[in-house]
């Protein structure tokens, strides 16, 4: 579980971290970066927010398990929609296999939210 920090309102947020997770084809270590960009869900004084600390725990819990990528980036943003419920998020999944660079991206606005519960 991601937890999340209650602060005041910014327009956009951008989180860039490295982590990695093991390909089920050839049990090779898959590296990757991901980018999160969301804008945050505010009412007059706050916004929520992820917390990095407890983000870049679950991230790291991905270390040893075999995961497809297409299949991590929708497990990854079912849970950071889950957490906090962002207005837009969208989310860039970057690896490389054998000299080839593999870029994944997803988007979600509000009212197309659609994550497993």
């Amino acid at each position: 579980m991601i937890k999340v920090v209650i602060a005041k309102p910014v327009n956009n947020v951008e989180i860039e971290s490295r982590f990695t997770a093991v390909c089920p084809v050839d049990n090779s270590i898959d590296n990757y970066t991901i980018r999160i960009m969301y804008r945050p869900r505010c009412n007059d004084e706050n916004c929520v927010y992820l917390e990095l600390g407890s983000l870049k725990d679950y991230l790291d819990g991905f270390k040893g398990r075999v995961i497809y990528h297409e299949d991590l980036i929708n497990e990854i943003m079912n849970e950071v929609i889950k957490s906090i419920r962002p207005i837009e998020i969208m989310i860039e999944l970057i690896s490389s296999y054998r000299g080839i660079k593999y870029i994944l991206e997803k988007r979600v606005i509000e009212e197309n939210y659609q994550y497993e519960s």
